[in-house]
């Protein structure tokens, strides 16, 4: 059964989850590293330098996503945003598709010339600072994750971003977004932005209750984190082991993906 509606206030998103965990023990192999972290999406492009606790250097900055969203054009956006961003030592760069070894094999939500591009390689070009560079809900799970046992998350924003934890350590490039769900649509296309404005946020927020279930199901894992820009339009109840968090927050994985030798 699908979960059902509740006028009750939602729990409110955890904030500083990361922050709290990243001051216990400051993340990888430069302990007193700033960290710049870049969130590439389908309409914006964010970005932040956060300290070794997680704490922002600065305001994040955000630009909308050139059209069309080819490399260069990409690019081009991130070198004019560096020019007000204060020193940082690495970079950190969440990307909207499949990203191996730094280099992007997927773009659905882009464009089609982002097959096989060296991505890692041109941001470490012109930043002069080693990058890493992986999928956008890889690097946004790292920053909410609780680092115990089976943990999923989910970003609703232009498309559905699906990321998979086990005890702290990413199982990369999951894209579950693409799976078949309903009415022979995938997860992504029955979730996504356009449906969301199409049907309205009761209808589209049925769906999203319905794919929790599902989720809950096949992969039993013990919490489910929701994050993008859409996930403050849920309008469900959701089960105890399932909460919200902000954009801002998930971009501290940016710091905690160093210290994950699988990341």
């Amino acid at each position: 059964m699908p979960i059902p509606y509740s006028s009750r206030p939602r729990p409110e998103p955890r904030i500083n989850t990361c922050t709290a965990l990243l001051r216990k023990r400051e993340i990888g192999s430069k302990p007193k590293a700033r960290t710049l972290c870049i969130d590439i999406g389908g309409t914006g492009i964010k970005m932040i330098v956060l300290d070794p606790s997680g704490n922002p250097v600065n305001e994040r900055a955000r630009e909308l996503t050139p059209k069309p969203a080819v490399p260069q054009a990409v690019l081009e956006v991130i070198r004019n945003m560096l020019k007000d961003q204060p020193k940082f030592d690495r970079v950190s760069v969440g990307f909207p598709g499949v990203v191996r070894h730094g280099v992007t094999l997927t773009a659905p939500n882009l464009s089609s010339d982002w097959k096989n591009y060296d991505l890692q390689r041109d941001i470490e070009s012109i930043t002069g600072m080693p990058s890493r560079v992986l999928n956008d809900a890889d690097l946004q799970g790292y920053g909410v994750i609780q680092g115990k046992g089976v943990e999923m998350v989910l970003t609703l924003g232009t498309g559905l971003g699906t990321a998979l934890y086990l005890n702290g350590h990413l199982v990369p490039n999951l894209e579950l977004g693409h799976h078949p769900f309903q009415k022979d649509k995938t997860y992504e296309e029955r979730v996504m932005d356009t449906e969301l404005k199409e049907h309205g946020k009761q209808k589209w927020s049925k769906r999203v209750g319905e794919m929790i279930e599902l989720l809950a199901f096949i992969f039993n894992y013990d919490h489910l984190h929701i994050g993008g820009g859409n996930a403050e339009h849920i309008k469900v109840d959701l089960p105890e082991n399932v909460t919200l968090f902000e954009n801002v927050e998930g971009m501290t994985g940016g710091i905690r993906l160093w210290d994950d030798s699988q990341g």
